[in-house]
Protein backbone atom coordinates (compact mmCIF):
# COMPACT_ATOMS: atom_id res chain seq x y z
CA UNK A 1 0.00 0.00 0.00
CA UNK A 2 1.85 3.22 -1.40
CA UNK A 3 2.05 5.98 1.29
CA UNK A 4 -0.03 9.12 0.82
CA UNK A 5 1.13 12.72 0.68
CA UNK A 6 0.89 15.17 3.67
CA UNK A 7 -1.35 17.77 2.70
CA UNK A 8 0.17 20.99 2.34
CA UNK A 9 0.24 24.09 5.07
CA UNK A 10 -1.80 26.83 3.66
CA UNK A 11 -0.22 30.62 3.57
CA UNK A 12 -1.65 32.88 5.81
CA UNK A 13 -2.75 36.72 4.92
CA UNK A 14 -0.33 38.55 6.42
CA UNK A 15 2.16 35.78 5.06
CA UNK A 16 1.48 37.20 1.57
CA UNK A 17 1.41 40.52 2.15
CA UNK A 18 5.03 40.31 4.16
CA UNK A 19 5.90 38.43 0.68
CA UNK A 20 4.46 41.16 -1.13
CA UNK A 21 6.19 43.74 1.07
CA UNK A 22 9.20 42.23 0.41
CA UNK A 23 9.04 41.48 -3.29
CA UNK A 24 8.14 45.02 -4.16
CA UNK A 25 10.95 46.34 -2.08
CA UNK A 26 13.31 44.25 -3.83
CA UNK A 27 12.06 45.24 -7.17
CA UNK A 28 12.86 49.13 -5.53
CA UNK A 29 15.92 48.05 -4.88
CA UNK A 30 17.13 46.57 -7.86
CA UNK A 31 15.35 49.94 -9.72
CA UNK A 32 17.53 52.14 -7.54
CA UNK A 33 20.75 49.55 -8.59
CA UNK A 34 19.73 50.06 -12.22
CA UNK A 35 19.52 53.82 -12.11
CA UNK A 36 22.94 54.13 -10.00
CA UNK A 37 24.82 51.51 -12.64
CA UNK A 38 23.23 53.76 -15.17
CA UNK A 39 24.44 57.21 -13.85
CA UNK A 40 27.83 55.31 -12.91
CA UNK A 41 28.21 55.00 -16.70
CA UNK A 42 27.18 57.90 -18.14
CA UNK A 43 29.46 59.95 -15.38
CA UNK A 44 32.22 56.75 -16.21
CA UNK A 45 31.74 58.12 -20.36
CA UNK A 46 32.02 61.51 -19.68
CA UNK A 47 34.97 61.53 -17.31
CA UNK A 48 36.84 58.77 -19.93
CA UNK A 49 35.12 61.39 -23.02
CA UNK A 50 37.45 64.33 -20.80
CA UNK A 51 40.26 61.79 -20.00
CA UNK A 52 40.52 61.38 -23.67
CA UNK A 53 40.32 65.17 -24.60
CA UNK A 54 42.75 65.90 -21.74
CA UNK A 55 45.13 63.15 -23.13
CA UNK A 56 45.15 64.58 -26.66
CA UNK A 57 45.74 67.99 -25.80
CA UNK A 58 48.49 66.25 -23.54
CA UNK A 59 49.72 64.66 -26.41
CA UNK A 60 50.08 67.69 -28.77
CA UNK A 61 51.23 69.62 -25.97
CA UNK A 62 53.99 66.94 -25.47
CA UNK A 63 54.69 66.86 -29.29
CA UNK A 64 54.29 70.76 -29.63
CA UNK A 65 57.17 70.70 -26.82
CA UNK A 66 59.24 68.11 -28.37
CA UNK A 67 59.02 69.93 -31.90
CA UNK A 68 60.25 73.04 -30.74
CA UNK A 69 62.53 71.60 -28.83
CA UNK A 70 63.86 69.81 -31.85
CA UNK A 71 63.63 73.02 -33.48
CA UNK A 72 65.45 74.69 -31.10
CA UNK A 73 67.82 72.18 -30.77
CA UNK A 74 68.04 72.68 -34.84
CA UNK A 75 68.71 76.21 -34.60
CA UNK A 76 71.62 75.96 -31.75
CA UNK A 77 73.69 73.23 -34.09
CA UNK A 78 72.69 75.45 -37.17
CA UNK A 79 74.48 78.64 -35.62
CA UNK A 80 78.30 79.35 -37.02
CA UNK A 81 78.62 80.74 -33.30
CA UNK A 82 79.90 78.59 -30.85
CA UNK A 83 77.10 78.30 -27.57
CA UNK A 84 78.37 76.78 -24.28
CA UNK A 85 76.36 76.91 -21.19
CA UNK A 86 76.85 75.95 -17.33
CA UNK A 87 74.88 75.00 -14.35
CA UNK A 88 74.73 76.86 -11.32
CA UNK A 89 77.31 74.55 -9.64
CA UNK A 90 79.58 75.83 -12.43
CA UNK A 91 79.61 72.70 -14.98
CA UNK A 92 79.58 72.87 -18.49
CA UNK A 93 76.14 71.00 -19.11
CA UNK A 94 75.79 71.56 -23.22
CA UNK A 95 78.12 72.86 -26.05
CA UNK A 96 77.01 73.08 -29.77
CA UNK A 97 78.37 72.17 -32.63
CA UNK A 98 79.99 75.15 -33.84
CA UNK A 99 81.24 75.54 -30.37
CA UNK A 100 83.58 72.57 -30.92
CA UNK A 101 84.55 73.47 -33.82
CA UNK A 102 85.97 76.62 -32.54
CA UNK A 103 87.82 74.83 -29.29
CA UNK A 104 88.90 71.82 -31.37
CA UNK A 105 86.38 69.38 -28.74
CA UNK A 106 84.34 66.90 -28.65
CA UNK A 107 81.42 67.35 -26.49
CA UNK A 108 81.84 64.13 -24.02
CA UNK A 109 85.37 65.80 -23.86
CA UNK A 110 83.99 68.52 -21.63
CA UNK A 111 79.92 67.97 -20.83
CA UNK A 112 79.70 67.96 -17.09
CA UNK A 113 83.30 68.85 -16.07
CA UNK A 114 83.88 72.16 -14.32
CA UNK A 115 83.79 75.25 -16.67
CA UNK A 116 87.16 76.88 -14.47
CA UNK A 117 88.83 73.71 -15.24
CA UNK A 118 88.23 72.87 -18.83
CA UNK A 119 89.08 77.15 -19.71
CA UNK A 120 91.49 77.58 -16.66
CA UNK A 121 93.59 79.38 -19.09
CA UNK A 122 91.48 80.94 -21.71
CA UNK A 123 87.82 82.01 -21.58
CA UNK A 124 87.82 82.32 -18.09
CA UNK A 125 90.78 84.76 -18.10
CA UNK A 126 89.40 88.24 -17.09
CA UNK A 127 86.33 87.55 -17.85
CA UNK A 128 84.51 84.32 -16.89
CA UNK A 129 81.07 82.45 -16.97
CA UNK A 130 81.29 81.84 -13.22
CA UNK A 131 81.54 85.86 -12.13
CA UNK A 132 78.03 85.88 -13.41
CA UNK A 133 76.99 83.14 -11.46
CA UNK A 134 78.01 85.55 -8.65
CA UNK A 135 76.57 88.53 -9.75
CA UNK A 136 78.86 90.22 -11.67
CA UNK A 137 77.98 91.82 -15.55
CA UNK A 138 77.63 90.58 -18.04
CA UNK A 139 80.21 90.89 -20.82
CA UNK A 140 79.96 91.54 -24.92
CA UNK A 141 82.10 91.26 -27.84
CA UNK A 142 85.15 90.22 -25.31
CA UNK A 143 88.43 88.97 -27.82
CA UNK A 144 90.97 86.77 -26.60
CA UNK A 145 93.20 83.89 -28.04
CA UNK A 146 92.12 80.50 -27.08
CA UNK A 147 94.71 77.71 -27.27
CA UNK A 148 93.68 74.87 -29.52
CA UNK A 149 96.67 72.93 -30.25
CA UNK A 150 100.42 73.27 -29.22
CA UNK A 151 101.66 76.50 -30.17
CA UNK A 152 98.03 77.02 -32.02
CA UNK A 153 95.82 79.77 -30.55
CA UNK A 154 92.37 80.83 -32.17
CA UNK A 155 91.09 84.67 -31.76
CA UNK A 156 87.73 84.76 -30.54
CA UNK A 157 84.96 87.08 -29.33
CA UNK A 158 82.96 86.18 -26.55
CA UNK A 159 79.57 87.44 -24.92
CA UNK A 160 77.92 85.91 -22.19
CA UNK A 161 74.48 86.01 -20.19
CA UNK A 162 72.28 84.69 -17.40
CA UNK A 163 69.95 81.58 -18.05
CA UNK A 164 66.36 82.56 -16.07
CA UNK A 165 63.32 80.35 -15.95
CA UNK A 166 60.17 81.75 -16.32
CA UNK A 167 60.13 82.56 -12.41
CA UNK A 168 63.02 84.90 -13.20
CA UNK A 169 65.47 82.95 -11.17
CA UNK A 170 68.93 82.31 -12.64
CA UNK A 171 69.44 79.08 -13.43
CA UNK A 172 73.14 78.53 -15.31
CA UNK A 173 74.51 80.76 -18.04
CA UNK A 174 76.38 80.89 -21.37
CA UNK A 175 79.10 82.04 -23.27
CA UNK A 176 78.51 83.32 -27.49
CA UNK A 177 82.32 82.63 -28.85
CA UNK A 178 82.75 83.72 -32.44
CA UNK A 179 85.72 82.60 -34.34
CA UNK A 180 87.27 85.68 -35.60
CA UNK A 181 90.55 83.99 -37.69
CA UNK A 182 88.85 84.79 -40.54
CA UNK A 183 87.88 88.49 -39.85
CA UNK A 184 91.53 89.03 -39.04
CA UNK A 185 92.98 87.04 -42.20
CA UNK A 186 90.56 89.30 -44.18
CA UNK A 187 92.12 92.54 -41.88
CA UNK A 188 95.69 91.22 -42.43
CA UNK A 189 95.16 90.92 -46.11
CA UNK A 190 93.66 94.86 -46.19
CA UNK A 191 96.32 96.27 -44.57
CA UNK A 192 98.89 94.19 -46.78
CA UNK A 193 97.08 95.40 -50.53
CA UNK A 194 97.34 99.13 -48.81
CA UNK A 195 100.93 98.79 -47.82
CA UNK A 196 101.59 97.37 -51.05
CA UNK A 197 99.24 99.85 -53.47
CA UNK A 198 101.69 102.59 -51.40
CA UNK A 199 104.31 100.50 -52.22
CA UNK A 200 103.96 100.40 -55.42
CA UNK A 201 103.31 104.16 -56.20
CA UNK A 202 106.97 104.63 -54.49
CA UNK A 203 108.41 102.15 -56.65
CA UNK A 204 107.33 103.31 -59.89
CA UNK A 205 108.65 106.97 -58.72
CA UNK A 206 112.18 105.42 -58.06
CA UNK A 207 112.67 102.85 -61.04
CA UNK A 208 111.98 106.00 -63.41
CA UNK A 209 114.31 108.40 -61.03
CA UNK A 210 116.93 104.97 -61.06
CA UNK A 211 116.30 103.99 -64.78
CA UNK A 212 117.72 107.32 -66.46
CA UNK A 213 121.14 107.22 -64.65
CA UNK A 214 121.62 103.81 -65.51
CA UNK A 215 120.69 104.03 -68.99
CA UNK A 216 123.64 106.87 -69.16
CA UNK A 217 125.77 104.47 -66.98
CA UNK A 218 125.78 101.88 -69.26
CA UNK A 219 125.99 104.12 -72.54
CA UNK A 220 129.42 105.29 -71.34
CA UNK A 221 130.87 101.32 -69.98
CA UNK A 222 129.62 100.75 -73.26
CA UNK A 223 132.47 103.51 -74.81
CA UNK A 224 134.56 102.31 -72.85
CA UNK A 225 134.98 99.15 -73.54
CA UNK A 226 135.01 99.42 -77.15
CA UNK A 227 137.46 102.40 -76.42
CA UNK A 228 139.70 100.27 -74.21
CA UNK A 229 139.67 96.91 -75.90
CA UNK A 230 139.04 93.36 -74.74
CA UNK A 231 143.00 92.75 -74.04
CA UNK A 232 143.25 96.23 -71.50
CA UNK A 233 144.05 95.06 -68.17
CA UNK A 234 141.19 96.79 -66.66
CA UNK A 235 138.58 95.51 -68.98
CA UNK A 236 137.38 93.22 -66.28
CA UNK A 237 136.05 96.22 -64.46
CA UNK A 238 134.44 97.46 -67.13
CA UNK A 239 132.82 94.34 -67.36
CA UNK A 240 131.42 94.09 -63.91
CA UNK A 241 130.17 97.78 -64.29
CA UNK A 242 128.07 96.14 -67.33
CA UNK A 243 127.11 93.75 -65.45
CA UNK A 244 126.16 95.15 -62.71
CA UNK A 245 124.06 98.10 -64.70
CA UNK A 246 122.59 94.61 -66.21
CA UNK A 247 121.35 93.46 -62.56
CA UNK A 248 120.06 97.06 -61.44
CA UNK A 249 118.13 97.06 -64.86
CA UNK A 250 116.10 93.52 -64.28
CA UNK A 251 115.68 94.74 -61.26
CA UNK A 252 114.23 97.85 -61.94
CA UNK A 253 112.12 95.97 -64.81
CA UNK A 254 110.65 94.05 -62.20
CA UNK A 255 109.79 96.77 -59.67
CA UNK A 256 107.74 98.33 -62.71
CA UNK A 257 106.12 95.17 -63.68
CA UNK A 258 104.99 94.84 -59.70
CA UNK A 259 103.99 97.95 -59.67
CA UNK A 260 102.18 98.48 -62.68
CA UNK A 261 98.25 97.78 -62.77
CA UNK A 262 96.74 95.00 -63.48
CA UNK A 263 94.43 94.81 -66.52
CA UNK A 264 93.38 92.06 -66.84
CA UNK A 265 91.09 90.56 -69.85
CA UNK A 266 89.46 87.41 -68.19
CA UNK A 267 87.58 85.07 -70.74
CA UNK A 268 86.05 81.56 -70.54
CA UNK A 269 89.14 79.20 -72.33
CA UNK A 270 90.96 75.92 -71.56
CA UNK A 271 93.40 75.90 -68.74
CA UNK A 272 94.48 72.39 -70.69
CA UNK A 273 95.81 74.35 -73.56
CA UNK A 274 97.18 77.27 -71.27
CA UNK A 275 99.49 74.55 -69.51
CA UNK A 276 100.40 72.86 -72.39
CA UNK A 277 101.90 75.66 -74.48
CA UNK A 278 103.19 77.29 -71.19
CA UNK A 279 105.40 74.82 -70.25
CA UNK A 280 106.49 73.79 -74.19
CA UNK A 281 107.58 77.51 -74.13
CA UNK A 282 109.61 76.42 -70.95
CA UNK A 283 111.24 73.80 -72.15
CA UNK A 284 112.63 75.63 -75.15
CA UNK A 285 113.89 77.82 -72.55
CA UNK A 286 115.90 75.14 -70.70
CA UNK A 287 117.51 74.06 -73.58
CA UNK A 288 118.26 77.08 -74.26
CA UNK A 289 120.06 77.75 -71.20
CA UNK A 290 121.01 74.07 -71.00
CA UNK A 291 119.38 73.51 -67.62
CA UNK A 292 119.60 70.15 -66.45
CA UNK A 293 115.67 70.39 -64.96
CA UNK A 294 113.35 67.98 -66.87
CA UNK A 295 109.54 68.69 -67.72
CA UNK A 296 106.59 66.39 -66.97
CA UNK A 297 103.33 67.78 -67.50
CA UNK A 298 100.10 65.85 -66.17
CA UNK A 299 96.61 66.56 -67.46
CA UNK A 300 92.84 65.60 -66.51
CA UNK A 301 91.60 63.72 -69.77
CA UNK A 302 88.66 66.46 -69.75
CA UNK A 303 89.50 69.81 -70.62
CA UNK A 304 89.01 72.20 -67.44
CA UNK A 305 87.17 75.98 -68.57
CA UNK A 306 87.97 78.62 -66.23
CA UNK A 307 88.10 82.56 -66.39
CA UNK A 308 91.57 84.13 -66.40
CA UNK A 309 93.51 86.56 -68.60
CA UNK A 310 95.91 84.08 -70.41
CA UNK A 311 99.06 86.58 -70.59
CA UNK A 312 99.26 87.51 -66.75
CA UNK A 313 98.05 83.52 -65.79
CA UNK A 314 101.04 82.60 -68.65
CA UNK A 315 103.09 84.65 -66.64
CA UNK A 316 102.75 83.89 -63.27
CA UNK A 317 103.28 79.87 -64.09
CA UNK A 318 106.75 80.91 -66.26
CA UNK A 319 107.77 82.53 -62.82
CA UNK A 320 107.09 79.59 -61.01
CA UNK A 321 108.52 77.36 -63.38
CA UNK A 322 111.66 79.76 -62.67
CA UNK A 323 111.80 79.63 -59.61
CA UNK A 324 111.41 75.81 -59.40
CA UNK A 325 114.28 75.22 -61.91
CA UNK A 326 116.39 77.70 -59.55
CA UNK A 327 115.31 75.47 -56.70
CA UNK A 328 117.48 72.42 -58.22
CA UNK A 329 120.72 74.39 -59.68
CA UNK A 330 121.95 70.34 -59.99
CA UNK A 331 119.18 69.38 -62.07
CA UNK A 332 116.13 66.93 -61.59
CA UNK A 333 111.94 66.85 -61.97
CA UNK A 334 109.69 69.54 -62.23
CA UNK A 335 106.22 68.43 -62.44
CA UNK A 336 103.07 70.37 -63.43
CA UNK A 337 100.01 69.00 -62.44
CA UNK A 338 96.13 70.29 -63.68
CA UNK A 339 93.30 69.09 -61.68
CA UNK A 340 89.89 70.22 -60.80
CA UNK A 341 86.58 69.46 -58.37
CA UNK A 342 83.16 71.07 -58.71
CA UNK A 343 83.90 74.54 -57.79
CA UNK A 344 87.97 75.07 -58.01
CA UNK A 345 90.83 74.27 -60.81
CA UNK A 346 94.37 73.54 -58.96
CA UNK A 347 97.37 73.92 -60.77
CA UNK A 348 100.62 71.99 -58.93
CA UNK A 349 103.90 73.03 -59.61
CA UNK A 350 106.41 70.11 -57.64
CA UNK A 351 110.49 70.71 -57.61
CA UNK A 352 112.78 68.41 -56.15
CA UNK A 353 114.89 71.14 -54.83
CA UNK A 354 115.34 72.33 -50.68
CA UNK A 355 112.42 72.56 -48.76
CA UNK A 356 111.02 75.47 -48.02
CA UNK A 357 111.41 76.58 -44.07
CA UNK A 358 108.81 76.97 -41.82
CA UNK A 359 110.04 80.73 -40.77
CA UNK A 360 110.01 81.90 -44.11
CA UNK A 361 107.30 79.84 -45.58
CA UNK A 362 104.71 83.17 -44.46
CA UNK A 363 107.24 85.80 -46.32
CA UNK A 364 107.79 83.88 -49.35
CA UNK A 365 105.15 85.80 -51.79
CA UNK A 366 106.51 89.04 -49.78
CA UNK A 367 107.81 92.02 -52.21
CA UNK A 368 111.68 92.06 -51.68
CA UNK A 369 111.82 88.85 -49.67
CA UNK A 370 114.14 86.69 -51.06
CA UNK A 371 116.96 83.83 -50.11
CA UNK A 372 118.82 83.23 -53.33
CA UNK A 373 121.94 85.20 -53.77
CA UNK A 374 121.19 87.99 -56.99
CA UNK A 375 117.36 87.87 -56.70
CA UNK A 376 114.96 90.42 -56.81
CA UNK A 377 112.27 89.31 -54.44
CA UNK A 378 109.34 90.20 -56.91
CA UNK A 379 108.75 86.99 -58.73
CA UNK A 380 107.11 85.39 -56.14
CA UNK A 381 105.33 88.33 -54.96
CA UNK A 382 104.18 88.95 -59.20
CA UNK A 383 102.54 85.40 -58.99
CA UNK A 384 100.75 86.51 -56.06
CA UNK A 385 99.67 89.65 -57.77
CA UNK A 386 98.35 88.16 -60.63
CA UNK A 387 96.47 85.24 -58.62
CA UNK A 388 94.64 87.48 -56.33
CA UNK A 389 93.37 89.57 -59.21
CA UNK A 390 91.71 86.42 -60.54
CA UNK A 391 90.21 85.83 -57.27
CA UNK A 392 92.40 82.69 -56.70
CA UNK A 393 94.93 81.74 -53.82
CA UNK A 394 98.80 80.26 -53.90
CA UNK A 395 100.06 78.21 -50.96
CA UNK A 396 103.38 76.43 -50.92
CA UNK A 397 104.04 73.02 -49.17
CA UNK A 398 107.15 70.77 -48.54
CA UNK A 399 107.02 67.47 -50.19
CA UNK A 400 107.04 64.85 -48.18
CA UNK A 401 110.62 63.68 -50.12
CA UNK A 402 112.23 66.72 -50.83
CA UNK A 403 111.70 69.72 -52.40
CA UNK A 404 108.45 72.02 -52.59
CA UNK A 405 104.66 72.29 -54.05
CA UNK A 406 103.36 75.70 -54.70
CA UNK A 407 99.57 75.17 -55.74
CA UNK A 408 97.53 77.66 -57.70
CA UNK A 409 93.68 77.38 -56.97
CA UNK A 410 91.06 79.37 -58.97
CA UNK A 411 87.38 79.27 -58.79
CA UNK A 412 85.74 77.77 -61.63
CA UNK A 413 82.96 80.28 -62.12
CA UNK A 414 83.08 83.82 -63.25
CA UNK A 415 82.67 86.03 -60.16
Amino acid sequence: MEPQPKPSAEISSDQLAVFNDTFASFNHTIKQLNDSYSALQLRYQKLSDELTAANEKLVAALDQNIRTRNFLQNVLESLTAGVITIDLDGRINAINKAGCDILRVKPRDIIGREYSKIFAGALSRGHSLLDLLDGKASYRLVEKRVPVAAGEETPISVSSACITDANDQIVGALEVLVDLTELRRMEDEVARVKSLAALGEVAAVVAHEVRNPLSGIAGFAALLKSELGEMHPQISYVNKIIAGVDRLNRSVSSLLEYARELRLEPRADNLNQLLKETVDFFRVDLSARSSQAQLHLELPPCEIICHFDHESLSGALINLLKNADEAMPGGGTIAVRLEADARRARICVCDQGTSVPEAIRAKIFTPFFTTREGGTGLGLALVKKVIDAHRGTVSVANNTGRGATFTIELPLRQS
